[in-house]
């Protein structure tokens, strides 16, 4: 494959960061990389929305490569046996895949040498079970720090909501979860754990003026979106969707301008990168030396 570039978020520091900070190609133990990725419709090879060939799995694959994450919190996932097809072009990674939202299920995939554990699906997101995705919690660590994460992809509003009621039905739903979500970040808070991170698909950017559905997240002082000013890698008029959402106390931790998206479709054919998927993946360091604070 042709090699991916990174859009970051700091021109001045893109040159440094490309090599170091978004750990693209290279490996720092002082630190831990998260990232989220909607690999869009991945199919288990029967009956798939979106048809893929062997190669196209082996690039999908690549692009995880390219991201060099620790822990990936992935979307639009239909079962465990579809992120095989990935995964066995995949080394030194471990996977769990939620079961419950019909053919996009919420996916954790982590490096060996992480540590996981208490891994669940988090139901109170999924306002409308079978039709809204759970939340996917999960507890980890590497070196000193260690984080309670949530892997989300809320409700969109799509073709499908043909009709101004329908819309504005999709918005509320939003809504509702974003303020699930905070009162779960609240209620982490008041225990022992300090460090929360959210990443994934949120179907809206914190920037909109109308109609914004995320503001209870945003109106939570607990929480900072590292990924605000990201642009979509496909249209760089339009704000990114995949966001890395932190608590105060996490942030602390990250290393300033290792925020970057791993931009395929700057790299690729138009018909290559719509077979791996409609989003690109988003990615964060966070350094593991200090020592932990709860």
């Amino acid at each position: 494959m042709k090699k991916n570039t990174i859009h970051l978020s700091s021109a001045i520091i893109i040159l440094s960061v490309f090599f170091s900070s978004c750990s693209v190609g290279i490996k720092n133990r002082d630190s831990v990389t998260l990232g989220t990725f909607n690999i869009a419709w991945l199919g288990d090879g029967e009956n798939d929305r979106e048809k893929r060939s062997e190669t196209d799995y082996e690039r999908i694959a690549e692009i995880i490569k390219d991201m060099n994450a620790d822990v990936i919190g992935l979307q639009e996932i239909e079962n465990e046996k579809a992120l095989r097809k990935v995964m066995k072009y995949l080394e030194s990674y471990q996977c769990f895949v939620g079961n419950t939202a019909r053919g996009q299920n919420v996916a954790l995939l982590y490096k060996n040498d992480i540590e996981i554990k208490n891994i669940e699906e988090y139901m109170p997101v999924a306002i409308q079970k079978g039709r809204n995705r759970p939340g996917l919690i999960a507890h980890c660590k590497k070196g000193n720090f260690d984080w309670t994460m949530m892997v989300v992809h809320l409700k969109s509003t799509s073709r499908y909501d043909s009709t101004d009621e329908l819309r504005q039905q999709s918005r509320e739903t939003r809504r509702l979860q974003a303020a699930i979500m905070t009162k779960w970040v609240d209620s982490v808070a008041q225990t022992q754990e300090k460090d929360i991170i959210i990443v994934g698909d949120f179907n809206d950017f914190p920037l909109r003026k109308k109609d914004p559905t995320l503001t209870a997240l945003l109106d939570n002082q607990n929480i900072d979106f590292l990924t605000k000013e990201r642009k979509s890698c496909k249209d760089e008029k339009l704000y990114a969707i995949d966001h890395i959402v932190v608590s105060k106390s996490a942030k602390k931790r990250f290393l300033t301008g290792s925020d970057g998206m791993i931009n395929f479709y700057a790299s690729e054919k138009k018909e290559i990168a719509q077979k791996i998927s409609d989003h690109c993946p988003v990615v964060s360091t966070f350094e593991i030396i200090s020592p932990d604070n709860d």
